[in-house]
């Protein structure tokens, strides 16, 4: 049986420190058939220099360069333009794959014909490529309740056609976005194979925007809501989705939370006693506004 191509995007942005590391765990891989298209998005380092030495060496590397900065979704999305592979997938620059990450992937989606996606545990490392733990991810079931794919993954071709681009204005938690959408179109599969080493390090975008991917992911919630709690609803985890909202809602809590309320009242026996007393003093300061204004 013919082996079928996958698609690997790696965007890059001065990610020359690693890049050369995660060009070769692709090289390195068992599963052959795959084609790699690097995507330099302005880099002011040696970055493309690096992709481009990789790529005189062997046909199945391609490497584009932005005329300007697009930032990562923008990058996914113009490297899958010219993907042409059954399979998906992206990596980062400064992660990289277990030699049988696409072979044990691949072979799980064969298998799975209803499933769209499947998703594996990784290995976590420091700076020096020393490791630090080993993360599973939860079931996808609790996708509403928290981005559950994680760092290594592969997606048909054909669901992500049906979906369309990554969402650029869900920039740092673009990714998260595109799997909820993804559950619309077909089931998602989490493996329990570690197949990848996921790099923490101080410059990481995950590291120092935090505050800002609370804030996008609270957007993806709220773009996706309806899909979101029904299927929460349905499957019974409606509360935990609740309780990522209000995780991520930040400057919007209070008025969150009396939206969460007014669609579900039972939430309200969920609350834990901070949220309670935030509710409480809310309701309270209200009135007495109201109270207030009459007598005006």
């Amino acid at each position: 049986m013919e082996k079928k191509k996958i698609s690997i995007v790696l965007p890059v942005y001065n990610g020359a420190a690693y890049l050369a590391e995660s060009i070769e765990s692709i090289l390195s891989q068992t599963y052959t058939n795959w084609e790699l298209i690097i995507v330099n998005d302005c880099s002011t380092d040696n970055s493309l220099s690096i992709a481009l030495e990789y790529a005189a060496k062997d046909a199945r590397i391609k490497v584009l360069s932005n005329n300007e900065n697009l930032k990562l979704p923008n990058s996914l999305n113009v490297g899958f333009n010219l993907a042409s592979g059954s399979y998906y997938t992206w990596t980062s620059d400064d992660n990289k794959y277990k030699p049988n990450a696409l072979q044990t992937m691949i072979v799980h989606l064969e298998r799975n014909p209803a499933a769209v996606m499947v998703y594996a545990n990784y290995t976590c490392i420091d700076s020096s490529g020393n490791v630090i733990d080993q993360t599973k991810k939860p079931e996808p079931k609790y996708i509403f309740a928290e981005n559950v794919v994680g760092a290594c993954f592969l997606y048909t071709a054909e669901a992500a056609k049906r979906i369309g681009k990554y969402d650029a204005d869900m920039f740092l938690a673009e990714d998260y976005d595109f799997w909820i959408r993804l559950c619309k179109v077909g089931k998602l599969l989490h493996i329990e194979e570690d197949l990848y080493y996921y790099r923490r390090h101080k410059n990481s975008l995950s590291e120092t925007k935090k505050a800002y991917v609370n804030e996008q992911t609270y957007k993806v919630l709220e773009k996706n809501f309806l899909f979101a709690y029904t299927t929460s609803k349905k499957n019974k985890h409606y509360k935990e989705f609740f309780d990522h909202i209000l995780n991520r809602a930040s400057a919007h809590y209070v008025e969150t939370l009396w939206m969460l309320l007014s669609i579900n009242k039972k939430y309200l026996f969920h609350l834990n006693l901070s949220q309670f007393k935030i509710l409480v003093w809310n309701s309270y300061l209200w009135q007495t506004l109201r109270k207030i204004s009459r007598r005006m």
